[in-house]
């Protein structure tokens, strides 16, 4: 009887004879690594800034084309970063905080600058290791209006503004300004910027052509900050900034002359039946204006009470501007954010869904209230918060 170890010896050696592989396959092509360019940013742009409050570390921005709501990519924006975009809109800019072991260890704050055609890294500038940690809002983070300096709102929890120089790439100044809030770049002066302060009052700071703090003047009060305090949210049209209070007051500031002036005052809410049912304003980017019909559009919720200033929007109300009041009411589609795209030949309301992360929008054809949006995301992101387009 043949033994087994034998027979299977010689298996294995007939798989040896020549003939029994087949030839080897030619070797694959290298394939070349490369990036691909987006489509040129235009006025469907929309970048969504999103902390991911579930591990902070690792803030996301998304990159929308909101014309048919393709997904473009995504920014890193590491811990609590602001962003913002150049006037020219070629260049997104993040302030940010990065930590030498994640979530502790050396902490390091930088701008850095990402280039909007292909979202690259290309460079960073340390800056001092003070920059605000917060859900991203314009307030935080803007550009004079020459594109020269970047504005960097600061917290230790003092407050001052970090200035850098685009240009040269450096930090040009560190300006205390104990009591105000936000950096509000004057549309009309390059060497000028504003913040809201504790009493009510705008702080103004003039810049010389170093980035140095050159003078620095208060306001007179506009708002009462112990019975209405006003949403660190703004709008600016043209050289006009608009701000709107907890319990729905519009305040107009022009930003002209030597320091901020009130242009009007007025009650986004006046009926009874209204004030009864406790209807105040909502949300974190929580109105936007076209400016070409003059439409304001605010997220409204019922029943307010303390601490539902966060609340998604119920209804969103839409104002005539000029004449001042009321001319229709929206279903609020649970909005916590909204922005306005200056897309022709209408303009592009868009909505951010607190109930799902979706991107509602709307072209604009008049005040009645839409049957259904124009187009719709699917899900966009962890915790999405602030619409950020340029402007």
């Amino acid at each position: 009887m043949l033994d087994p170890r034998h027979a299977l010896a010689a298996a294995a050696l007939a798989l040896l004879a020549p003939g029994c592989f087949a030839a080897a396959p030619e070797p694959l092509p290298l394939e070349t690594m490369t990036v691909e360019k987006l489509p040129p940013p235009d006025a469907y742009r929309l970048y969504v800034g999103d902390p991911t409050m579930g591990h902070l570390v690792d803030g996301r921005s998304h990159v929308i084309d909101t014309r048919t709501m393709r997904y473009l990519g995504m920014l890193g924006t590491g811990f609590a970063g602001s962003s913002t975009l150049s006037r020219d809109g070629r260049s997104i800019y993040v302030a940010t905080t990065y930590h030498s072991r994640l979530q502790r260890g050396a902490r390091t704050d930088v701008v850095e600058i990402y280039g909007s055609e292909d979202l690259a890294l290309k460079g960073e500038i340390e800056i001092p290791p003070k920059h605000v940690q917060s859900l991203p809002i314009k307030a935080l983070l803007a550009t004079t209006s020459d594109d020269r300096f970047l504005l960097v709102q600061n917290a230790t929890p003092a407050t001052s503004v970090t200035v850098v120089d685009m240009q040269a790439r450096k930090v040009t100044a560190e300006i205390p300004l104990p009591g105000c809030y936000g950096v509000i770049a004057w549309p009309g002066d390059a060497r000028r910027f504003s913040a809201v302060c504790g009493d009510g009052t705008m702080m103004t700071v003039t810049l010389d052509e170093q980035g140095n703090a050159a003078d620095r003047k208060a306001s007179a009060a506009f708002f009462d900050p112990d019975t209405d305090p006003v949403f660190m949210h703004y709008e600016l049209v043209g050289e006009t900034l608009r701000f709107v209070s907890y319990h729905g007051t519009m305040h107009e500031i022009a930003l002209k002359g030597e320091q901020p002036a009130q242009i009007a005052t007025w009650p986004l809410i006046t009926a009874a039946a209204e004030k009864k049912q406790k209807w105040a304003p909502s949300g974190y980017q929580l109105f936007t204006i076209d400016p070409r019909t003059q439409r304001l559009y605010v997220a409204m919720h019922d029943h307010a009470k303390e601490g539902s200033h966060k609340t998604p929007a119920k209804e969103l109300w839409v104002y005539d501007l000029a004449a001042k009041k009321r001319v229709a009411r929206w279903p609020g589609q649970m909005a916590i954010s909204m922005t306005m795209l200056p897309t022709e030949p209408v303009s592009r309301l868009v909505l951010l869904s607190g109930a799902d992360n979706k991107l509602l929008a709307y072209d604009l054809r008049g005040d009645a209230a839409p049957k259904k949006p124009t187009i719709a995301s699917e899900p966009v992101g962890e915790t999405p918060v602030y619409l950020g387009v340029k402007r």
